[in-house]
């Protein structure tokens, strides 16, 4: 009660959205959920692609933060007076590298077994 609904808010202020597995559902579907992200965020265009697929350059250094926009969808977003409650039931796992390189072929086995067993509980993957 209380927290941020956590999906919601990640639409709400994407600049950008992947609408995966568009291959596994029907358009009747897809129109519906595409009207549903745009009834949260107008502004950020939608790709639908299948396992991912989509080119690096849609999504990476496309400069879309604009802190104007953000305040004008959340007035309170600078507010830092404990006001905001995150849903407990998300986290987050970052990986760094120190002194010793990441084997990035163990990294990426390991996130492919998360994907798998933990596919439908994962909201965002950066990397």
């Amino acid at each position: 009660e209380g927290a941020e609904n956590e999906a919601v808010e990640q639409v709400a202020f994407a600049d950008r959205i992947l609408l995966n597995k568009t291959d596994l559902v029907s358009e009747e579907d897809l129109l519906r959920v595409e009207k549903r992200l745009k009834s949260i965020n107008s502004q950020a265009p939608v790709q639908r692609c299948t396992k991912a697929e989509v080119s690096p350059d849609w999504v990476l250094d496309i400069g879309a933060f604009d802190l104007k926009r953000v305040i004008e969808m959340d007035p309170e977003f600078l507010n830092t007076n404990g006001e905001h409650e995150h849903d407990t039931s998300v986290s987050s796992v970052a990986l760094t590298e120190e002194s010793t390189p990441l084997d990035l072929a163990a990294i990426e086995d390991w996130i492919g077994g998360m994907l798998k067993t933990q596919g439908a509980d994962i909201y965002r993957m950066k990397g």
